[in-house]
């Protein structure tokens, strides 16, 4: 039987999970066997402080080794019923989401992916999907957060900000609340910003910058949604 979307996503974003928690799986045996030969078999276990120090040890190496085996299974299984979705704003449930999802997406209508940069797309898995009914932003981590289109304002790429790597962020405004999604070329960034306006016009084009408006989203809501109802009105004349 052939897997849904979002059950083929949380596997292939999963794979760098499975490959970090296998090394870590890896590398805690290693360390508790290490121990265990070296430091283990020298304690005394008739001595009450020896013997705690090692019930410790064991406890604690045994919690990590169980962890870290729970995680590595977890990231093997696929996500299923919307399990790796968010919904940042609280419109539906994970399951009638996912539904709607892996409807639009089994006919066929992924209207738009861009990865979020272009020059490690091979290792950087980030992207952004469009459907119908909603805007995909699909992490390497496995989490997928799903934006309603009807609930989203205008999309654009934002320059100049600093977090270890130069990087840009594709600021999504909605009605409730302002999303960022982060890449770290400027070009290619805003390249998928442009073909994203097919879907979700740039109701802002030659306006106002966008730190201005994020600006006046955050500070003064009523007077960036007149000011876009303003916009809209315009482009609509167009």
């Amino acid at each position: 039987m052939a897997r849904e979307y979002l059950e083929q996503e949380s596997i292939r974003e999963h794979s760098s999970r499975r490959k970090f928690f296998l090394a870590l799986f890896i590398f805690f045996s290693c360390i508790s066997a290490v121990l265990y030969f070296t430091v283990g078999k020298s304690l005394d276990l008739s001595k009450p402080d020896d013997k705690k120090l090692f019930v410790i040890f064991a406890v604690m190496a045994g919690l990590m080794l169980f962890c870290t085996a729970v995680q590595l299974v977890a990231s093997m299984l696929p996500a299923k019923n919307g399990r790796n979705l968010i919904l940042p704003l609280g419109e539906t449930t994970r399951e009638e989401a996912a539904e709607i999802i892996n409807r639009e997406a089994a006919e066929g209508k992924i209207l738009y992916e861009g990865f979020m940069n272009q020059n490690t797309i091979k290792k950087y898995s980030d992207r952004i999907a469009i459907l119908p009914s909603y805007v995909l932003l699909i992490r390497e981590i496995g989490q997928i957060t799903a934006i309603p289109r009807d609930k989203i304002y205008w999309i654009c790429a934002q320059p100049g900000y600093k977090g270890g790597p130069y990087y840009v962020r594709l600021l999504i405004f909605t009605e409730k609340k302002l999303i960022d999604f982060n890449g770290n070329h400027f070009e290619h960034t805003e390249e998928v910003a442009e073909n994203i306006y097919r879907y979700i016009p740039n109701v802002f084009k030659d306006h106002m910058a966008p730190h201005e408006l994020e600006k006046l989203y955050n500070e003064n809501r009523e007077e960036f949604m007149r000011l876009y109802e303003q916009e809209k009105q315009k482009l609509r004349e167009i």
